[in-house]
């Protein structure tokens, strides 16, 4: 069974976890991957929801899993944005109103390090930024550690473990004042396996590949995954996807970049809904992958298969140099 499956959502965020029977989703933007993917697992009911912030590429696919006729959720985890003026987040703001009327839902209007780790069966939720002063400085505000704040400074991090530091590093949209300020503060972000930020784009400053460095020498990943919509901002970087190459781990998008070509074929993608399928803009797909002492790892043949695609169908493969 896979304990942590990123989807592929083209533009945007979408994990599930499963722990011994109970699952967990993290972020999710517009389009059905996310409840075609929980229909595909017979899952009928979701522990805990996060929204790691309130840009719409990570609320919108939340929104209709609350307001699902066929799975239930039972708290939400999310901070509050004073600022957010966009109509998907006054959907959302209003369909919490409505699912907390029922009694079986409720709402934590709260997610930085002093929330408690969160059980999801076997395995452990800990949330690893933003930090309790970073958090009070509140968008818009002077950061700790410098920098002035924005919603991605307050983008909730979370680490997704069976074991300690060997699980996987969601980074939401980690930027480099919240990373300035894990700096500072020593937080502890080892993870085998990160999701990279940004859809490997700009982090709050021009300087990508340095924020791309630091931010991998915290993790100390074997494995980067970029969960990305091609043709949508360039994504990844390509002075992004250097820097990961550089630290010499492997690198997988969900979607193939444009900078990689044209490409064909399907065969090699998981059999999960993948939102790039149809257009064969998938690159990974939809990955899964399994929680072990050893690491986060995806399974044997799923991995093969997908390499002997990036070296015989995607022309110009930016991640050539990697092992992925």
């Amino acid at each position: 069974m896979s304990d942590v499956i990123i989807l592929d959502v083209g533009h945007g965020n979408c994990t599930i976890v499963r722990g011994a029977g109970c699952t967990a989703v993290i972020d999710s933007p517009a389009g059905s991957a996310l409840l075609d993917t929980l229909d595909q697992l017979g899952i009928t009911h979701v522990e805990h929801a996060f929204i790691s912030h309130a840009d719409a590429d990570h609320i919108h696919g939340i929104l209709a899993l609350l307001t699902s006729t066929r799975i239930t959720v039972g708290c939400l985890y999310l901070n509050p944005d004073r600022d957010r003026k966009s109509t998907v987040w006054k959907d959302l703001v209003a369909a919490v109103a409505v699912a907390s009327r029922t009694g079986k839902f409720r709402t934590v209007p709260s997610l930085t390090v002093a929330t408690p780790d969160l059980v999801v069966g076997d395995l452990r939720l800990k949330i690893v930024s933003p930090s309790s002063a970073l958090a009070l400085s509140a968008n818009g505000g002077v950061a700790p550690a410098g920098g002035t704040n924005t919603a991605n400074s307050l983008s909730a991090v979370i680490k997704v473990e069976r074991y300690p530091d060997v699980g996987v590093l969601l980074a939401g949209d980690l930027d480099v004042v919240a990373l300035k300020d894990i700096q500072t503060t020593k937080i502890n972000l080892e993870a085998s396996a990160l999701v990279f930020p940004h859809h490997g784009g700009l982090p709050g400053t021009n300087q990508a590949a340095n924020f791309a460095a630091a931010l991998l020498s915290l993790v100390q990943p074997d494995r980067v995954f970029v969960s990305n919509g091609r043709n949508k901002h360039g994504n990844p970087r390509a002075d992004v996807v250097g820097a990961i190459l550089d630290y010499g781990c492997g690198l997988a998008c969900t979607q193939l970049a444009t900078a990689c070509g044209e490409a064909r074929g399907t065969a090699h993608l998981e059999d999960w809904p993948a939102s790039g399928k149809s257009t064969h803009h998938s690159c990974a797909g939809t990955i899964s992958l399994t929680l072990t002492e050893h690491g986060a790892l995806r399974d044997k043949k799923a991995e093969a298969s997908f390499r002997e695609f990036v070296s015989s169908q995607v022309a110009s493969p930016m991640c050539a140099r990697t092992k992925h």
